[in-house]
């Protein structure tokens, strides 16, 4: 087991036993139907990460969760209407890897409702995880806060199994 933490902060590549059957680095839409929960940045050591629930994807038949890093982060952009309710999740309704004019690797995501992200750097690294402790089911976030969501979603802390992963690098 292994904290998603430190999937994050690791200097190097977690291999998982199995490679990955939907590769989102590669492949047009494959995060469809996830849906983003978090995202942290880290200027001083050059990455940033998408944290997602993927008990509603699309594409993934195991696995709760998963994890996105870019390594040599060149750019990060965040674009979403403000929102009426305190909580709500972020779906995923399309996801665009490409190879970026300067060379770069470009993710490109458009959220529902209203929301765009995008992250462009030199490595990427997708890992799908089985997030210990949380129920099948997303949490219900409607007259709630993330305090009392906290427990029924994968977080930064929560104990992980890597089940499967790909990396993708600018050569």
């Amino acid at each position: 087991m292994i904290i998603i933490e430190d999937l994050f902060t690791s200097q190097s590549y977690c291999q998982a036993p199995e490679p990955i059957e939907w590769d989102p680095l590669k492949e047009p839409d494959a995060l469809h139907d996830t849906q983003l929960l978090d995202f942290r940045v880290s200027p001083t050591s050059n990455r940033a990460a998408l944290l997602f629930d993927m008990r509603t994807a699309s594409n993934y038949l195991a696995g709760n969760s998963a994890l996105l890093v870019v390594r040599g982060l060149k750019s990060i952009s965040w674009n979403a209407a403000p929102q009426r309710r305190e909580l709500m999740a972020f779906s995923v309704m399309s996801s665009r890897p490409s190879v970026a004019s300067d060379g770069g690797l470009l993710l490109e995501l458009q959220l529902f409702p209203d929301g765009r992200h995008s992250m462009l750097g030199t490595r990427m690294e997708f890992y799908l995880l089985d997030s210990q402790g949380i129920p099948e089911a997303p949490p219900n976030y409607i007259g709630r806060t993330i305090r009392q969501v906290g427990n029924e979603l994968p977080s930064w802390n929560s104990s992980c199994v890597v089940l499967q992963s790909v990396a993708t690098e600018v050569e």
